[in-house]
């Protein structure tokens, strides 16, 4: 009999889940008086995944080491208010546009829409209020393979200036019989407008709170990354990466690359870049393997998104600027995780030649990014 998800008004009085598997309790309480809960899924295999309405951010993912031993492998904060305080938009959904839009405008249609330029005349990830500022609406659901929620946000016409009523619903599914995150996105607009989603999970595989990343190794399947200004804004070429500290294809150490430097890595050294990948836009792939060496936990990551912004950690600084402390106590510093932004390219709509992130009505945005947690012998 398929499994449904019942509102069982005692049971979730008491802190317990609507389903079987799922568990839902307060987390907080905004300053207009919005409650924020937490949802925490654990499949059959003793994973569990924790999220907040809050930015629809993941606050958890506990995952087990060769030995059995489980361990958060997000990066989390402390509570709401750390969540409310930070920059850093800690396992967050990002929207409306993910990444940067060079000169804050672009021209779709013969329309040019100007947004919300930062002070370097830019604009990052849609410009305030970001997505990740946002009480999101949820469902939660159970089936024969899946537990998870289904959260929705409605951006308005004008919201961050961009064109056009955008309803977006984010899923995050855990998969019952094995170790699994899938982050499911789906979008309309009454509008022609433009759109790129993604999560901003930082993740290190040795656990939330461990230092650096030296026991990491990437193996990423990008031929190609988007060569920038001094802005970081894509130029529109798309030069190989090989022969560059950018190939990962054969699978290496970032923290190596980090230590040694490259004029690719600016100043202090940090990645910071758009790879793009080599498959099909729009194809259900995997593109990348992640591997910690020294508890075995091993990451691997599909995608139907051309592409994904690589980026270490670069601007922890232990807290001096902004909440940067995670759960565990310790603040983050520099290159204590690496975030893996499955995504379209930045600048996009100002790129002709790179895939199109243009939603017309009637049409309906979809993208799917999974997170497959085993573990090496």
């Amino acid at each position: 009999m398929t499994r449904t998800c019942l509102l069982l008004a005692l049971l979730a009085a008491a802190g317990q889940g609507r389903c079987t598997g799922i568990a839902v309790q307060p987390y907080g309480t905004l300053a207009n008086g919005a409650a924020v809960e937490k949802v925490t899924l654990t499949n059959d295999r003793g994973m569990q995944l924790a999220y907040i309405d809050y930015g629809a951010t993941i606050v958890a993912a506990t995952v087990a080491d060769r030995h059995g031993r489980r361990r958060n492998v997000i990066l989390d904060l402390p509570d709401l208010a750390a969540y409310q305080r930070s920059t850093r938009k800690h396992a967050a959904i990002i929207g409306r546009y993910a990444g940067r839009i060079g000169g804050a405008r672009y021209t779709l249609d013969g329309k040019t829409v100007r947004l919300q330029p930062n002070a370097r005349g830019i604009t990052v990830h849609g410009g305030p209020p970001g997505y990740e500022q946002r009480l999101w609406r949820r469902r939660d659901f159970a089936d024969s393979a899946s537990i998870g929620s289904v959260y929705t946000l409605v951006s308005p016409d004008g919201d961050q200036a961009f064109p056009g009523r955008l309803t977006v619903n984010v899923t995050y599914r855990l998969l019952r019989a094995r170790d699994e995150l899938r982050i499911e996105y789906e979008a309309v607009t009454d509008a022609p407008t433009v759109i790129n989603l993604t999560n901003h999970a930082y993740f290190n595989l040795a656990g939330a709170g461990s230092a650096g990343i030296d026991t990491h190794r990437f193996q990423i399947a990008a031929d190609r990354h988007a060569v920038t200004d001094a802005k970081r804004v894509p130029t529109g070429e798309l030069a190989s990466v090989a022969g560059t500290v950018l190939d990962f294809r054969q699978g290496a150490s970032a923290a190596a690359r980090l230590r040694a430097g490259d004029a690719l890595l600016g100043e202090p050294a940090g990645f910071d870049h758009s790879l793009v990948f080599a498959k099909p836009v729009g194809r259900l792939a995997m593109v990348a393997a992640v591997e910690d060496t020294a508890s075995g936990r091993r990451m691997e990551i599909s995608t139907t998104e051309p592409s994904v912004q690589f980026y270490t950690g670069n601007a922890f600084d232990g807290g001096e600027r902004g909440s940067a402390e995670g759960s565990m106590g310790r603040a983050y510093q520099r290159y204590d995780g690496f975030a893996f932004e499955t995504q379209h390219l930045p600048d996009s709509p100002n790129q002709p030649a790179f895939p199109t992130t243009a939603l017309y009505p009637g049409e309906v945005f979809r993208s799917v990014t999974t997170f497959r947690f085993t573990t090496a012998r």
